[in-house]
């Protein structure tokens, strides 16, 4: 069985995990510093950051995930479906950009969290997406507990 421990410790490049997680900060930085701009402006130039917010955020978390998924190395070839990779892609950019747009337009008190629960869940469709592009001569299985805890603290 699948176990995640030993995935991450004898399955994957950690240069190359590390590398990602270094792609994962600058993109947070830039991130949310487009956000704050545009919680701090209205009207065009508010569509504005938070499209330009939603697109580096997007563009971030599958930039993040996809080098992730290329250090993998389960010992036997593996490709990716380049439309399940697209599609994980588009999915990024629209789910995080209409969270972050729910975050920063919203008067009310649930809005920034309800935001960055539709983000958490943007990153947590992308991945699970990302995940069904694999493609490997064999049977890649889920334990659904681990995906349900991961899907909890992805929205959390």
């Amino acid at each position: 069985m699948y176990r995640v421990l030993n995935c991450l410790t004898t399955e994957h490049e950690l240069w190359l995990v590390a590398v990602a997680g270094f792609v994962c900060l600058l993109t947070c930085l830039v991130a949310i510093n487009f956000f704050h701009r545009a919680r701090a402006t209205s009207g065009n130039i508010r569509t504005f950051w938070i499209m330009t917010a939603g697109f580096v955020t997007g563009w971030g978390i599958w930039s993040t995930h996809f080098i992730a998924m290329l250090a993998y190395d389960p010992g036997i070839g593996i490709a990716y479906n380049i439309g399940l990779t697209v599609l994980s892609l588009v999915v990024a950019f629209l789910v995080t950009g209409g969270g972050l747009a729910v975050a920063a337009r919203g008067q009310a008190q649930m809005s920034v969290p309800m935001g960055g629960a539709i983000v958490g869940a943007g990153v947590t469709s992308m991945h699970y997406l990302g995940m069904m592009a694999i493609e490997l001569q064999g049977k890649m299985t889920f334990d659904p507990m681990l995906v349900v805890a991961s899907m909890i603290i992805g929205v959390a």
